[in-house]
């Protein structure tokens, strides 16, 4: 579970993805970053519409493929 989110930063580190990666749900958070280099869970929410839990799951979910990096708080 993510703590501190609203001071901690996440960027995207990952930009060539497998077809079936492309599959993935939640890319405008990906794409969010990739624009503005990195974003607090707050500012993706704003940005992309869904709820605060939604988008900590999908960074959660993300962390792990190498494809956000959460950045020192």
């Amino acid at each position: 579970m993510l703590t501190s989110e609203g001071r901690t930063k996440f960027k995207r580190t990952k930009i060539r993805m497998s077809a079936e990666e492309q599959t993935m749900e939640g890319f405008d958070i990906l794409d969010y970053l990739y624009e503005h280099g990195a974003a607090t869970v707050e500012e993706i929410e704003k940005h992309t519409g869904l709820s605060y839990g939604q988008v900590v799951h999908k960074i959660e979910s993300f962390i792990p493929w190498g494809y956000i990096e959460r950045l020192a708080e």
